[in-house]
């Protein structure tokens, strides 16, 4: 049996959006515990957060806010390596009665609110020579389910936007 992998970002500077709870959280965590220096954002700050991980109150959704903190992290931190787009989410609706407020709520969340994200990192990260994006996904997004149909749309935006 081969022995336990492990990673080391010991220098690196990683962002994780979504990361206050779920899976973005146990990312952040890895991150910290693998060395990075790691900050995750949401419109609230949590109760509590991992060990090695900073809060910063940023609404995704905002172009303007989130080019204010990727500059002002990447900045402090000298640099950026690793982003993570974990933000997202959605309420059941039916496709047919949901209001069109709804579906761009949804789509700004789970889709455009990656696309902001990557384009604010793009120069940080050019500049320490290249990082890595991940986009977090969803099933959703290649197998549509009743009830979210503007959440399977973004999704499917997002794995397209990944490949392009």
């Amino acid at each position: 049996m081969a022995g336990a992998r492990t990673i080391d970002f010991t220098g690196q500077a990683a962002i994780v959006t979504g990361g206050t709870r779920g899976l973005g959280r146990d990312i952040a965590a890895a991150l910290a515990d693998a060395g990075a220096r790691v900050a995750v954002c949401g419109r609230s700050e949590p109760d509590d957060l991992p060990a090695g991980v900073e809060f910063r109150a940023v609404d995704v959704r905002d172009p303007d806010q989130v080019g204010e903190f990727v500059a002002k992290f990447a900045g402090d931190a000298g640099r950026l390596d690793v982003l993570v787009n974990n933000a997202g989410g959605s309420p059941q609706a039916d496709a047919a009665t949901a209001s069109p407020r709804f579906f761009d709520s949804i789509i700004r969340l789970n889709l455009s609110a990656a696309m902001y994200m990557a384009q604010a990192a793009h120069a940080p990260m050019k500049a320490n020579g290249g990082g890595s994006i991940v986009n977090i996904a969803s099933v959703s997004g290649i197998r549509p389910s009743p009830g979210t149909a503007a959440y399977g749309a973004a999704k499917a935006g997002l794995l397209n936007l990944t490949q392009s």
